[in-house]
């Protein structure tokens, strides 16, 4: 798995970050009257908008507030966790909670102001809260480490400016076939190995490739890539696999 921590991120492309701007944490947390945990500002000073492990989304100081208001709406009328093992009270998190990030799955992570260090995940799937921590940066660790979704990608961060995507269905192609024929195109840096699925990273195109197949479903591509990279690069790596 490449990258096992902030300091060894792996950015799928570098040109579209776009950090939180200086000041904008400061006016968050004065904003919503709580100190934010350790590592939330590390994490969006450096990185901004995007996804980490292609599973979870930090949400930024500048919409931080208004998505905890909506979002402490919404977890009081739709509860259903129990919060005894993770020690806090269900109350606290409805009525004075931050939320910090979510998963594509709907997995929340949240804090309690009288202890930012602590963090906790409301999980879609399950009616049991998980604490997590400490620390903000341990808590998304946590997040992708595999314990939510086995699909997670670890420490690589995709940015969501100025993308361009391609899906695509190969129901003549295998995941071995489509993978040894990029493989040997040698324009990936890293690549995550996972069951049915396997994601290159590919610099030149400031893009992630991901293959996957299952039971009863058609070979799949998806790659997203910067929309400025060059057209003939992309359309390379498109081949290379369809062509397998």
């Amino acid at each position: 798995m490449p990258g096992s921590s902030f300091d060894d991120v792996v950015l799928v492309n570098p040109t579209g970050v776009r950090p939180a701007a200086a000041g904008t944490v400061a006016a968050a947390e004065a904003e919503l009257g709580v100190a934010l945990p350790q590592g939330y500002a590390a994490y969006v000073e450096r990185l901004g908008e995007g996804d980490l492990g292609h599973f979870v989304r930090v949400h930024t100081p500048a919409v931080l507030p208004a998505r905890t208001r909506e979002w402490r709406e919404r977890v009081t009328e739709y509860w259903f966790w129990d919060t005894e093992e993770a020690g806090v009270a269900a109350a606290a998190l409805q009525e004075r909670g931050i939320l910090l990030a979510d998963s594509f799955d709907g997995d929340e992570l949240c804090f309690e102001p009288g202890d930012p260090e602590t963090l906790f995940v409301l999980p879609r799937d399950e009616d049991v809260a998980r604490r997590v921590g400490p620390g903000f940066l341990a808590a998304v660790d946590w997040m992708v480490s595999g314990g939510l979704n086995p699909w997670t990608e670890g420490w690589t961060f995709e940015a969501w400016n100025g993308r361009a995507e391609v899906k695509r269905e190969l129901p003549d192609l295998r995941l071995a076939e489509a993978v040894s024929a990029v493989t040997a195109l040698g324009q990936h840096t890293h690549v995550v190995e996972l069951d049915q699925r396997t994601t290159f990273f590919l610099p030149a195109i400031g893009g992630r490739l991901s293959i996957h197949e299952s039971e009863g479903w058609p070979l799949r591509l998806e790659l997203t890539h910067d929309e400025a990279a060059d057209p003939g690069s992309v359309d390379l790596i498109l081949a290379a696999v369809q062509q397998s």
